[in-house]
């Protein structure tokens, strides 16, 4: 009977680090989701406030800047955020949003002419 207890004792502690190890790990995972989207977030309010000075965006850049927000770990509708981080992603992502309807993409051709004339 002793050795029940004592095998039961084990198997209980054994499952209870398992489970304290597992819940550290989520802990740990939660935060630096939290770290990247506000690292993604501080990039994008960069971008958008450079871009805002800016008179017109290359296609390319137009195109790699709609790819970026569309990345889940841009966005904190697609993953977990505090609300004040909430805040200012949805901000920066409307911020560059604006920008990239605003702001003219010149078509090939301008570019290639402009390219011709040295500028």
């Amino acid at each position: 009977m002793r050795e029940e207890v004592r095998v039961a004792t084990g198997m209980a502690l054994s499952a209870l680090a398992i489970a304290v190890v597992v819940g550290a790990s989520m802990t740990d995972t939660r935060a630096n989701n939290q770290r990247r989207v506000l690292e993604a977030t501080v990039r994008m309010e960069r971008l958008a406030k450079n871009l805002e000075h800016a008179k017109k965006i290359a296609p390319a850049t137009s195109c790699e800047i709609a790819e970026l927000i569309r990345q889940p770990q841009y966005d904190c509708s697609q993953v977990a955020c505090r609300s004040a981080l909430g805040m200012r992603n949805r901000a920066a992502r409307a911020r560059l949003e604006t920008v990239l309807a605003v702001l003219p993409v010149p078509s090939d051709r301008s570019a290639q002419a402009t390219s011709r004339l040295g500028h």
